[in-house]
């Protein structure tokens, strides 16, 4: 199973993020579906189904000890260059705080119980669109937005979240939810 610990966005959140995909999306990147749009905190990548037990008990563990709060979609941005940025996504602002508690909580417990981590820092942001292998060009025009709605969301609820790729693109199907703080 190909899993994940994820916040998930409420429709509003999606809508508003749905909005910044330009018209003409079969150009150089591939957007994704609003209905899909989340705030990754732990990759797992293909994991056994009997690991299954572990990971409730540790997404069980990190929302209990953690607090909610309120987050915004902050400002767009890009990974990599600007002429032909690889990743375009927005940021997340409010209680980062609270956000970055879970995250960590999270991460020891999926440590000590021997899953992989990444490597690299965790980021809060939600990813919006990728690089096609084939792309020529740069990103669409008026990337990144100069105004942006800054949409409030709570910070309530830990999902795992199970992923299944296809030619038509990814799928995403609630495991186990975790309520923050309880």
């Amino acid at each position: 199973m190909r899993l994940f610990f994820a916040v998930e966005l409420p429709g509003e959140a999606q809508a508003v993020l749905g909005r910044l995909r330009p018209r003409d999306d079969a150009r150089d990147y591939r957007w994704v579906d609003p209905s899909l749009l989340h705030l990754t905190l732990a990759f797992l990548g293909e994991q056994p189904g009997d690991r299954l037990d572990a990971l409730q008990r540790i997404g069980s563990e990190a929302a209990a000890a953690s607090n909610g709060g309120v987050l915004r979609i902050g400002e767009a941005s890009q990974f990599g260059g600007k002429r032909a940025p690889r990743v375009l996504w927005v940021d997340i602002t409010g209680d980062l705080e609270a956000l970055l508690h879970v995250q960590q909580q999270l991460s020891v417990r999926l440590r000590d119980a021997g899953f992989p981590q990444e490597d690299r820092p965790f980021r809060a942001h939600i990813t919006l669109a990728r690089r096609r292998e084939t792309a020529g060009g740069g990103p669409p025009d008026g990337w990144p937005p100069l105004q942006m709605s800054h949409v409030a969301f709570p910070l309530q609820r830990l999902t795992l979240m199970q992923s299944r790729l296809s030619p038509r693109g990814p799928s995403y199907t609630p495991v186990f939810e975790f309520p923050i703080g309880g």
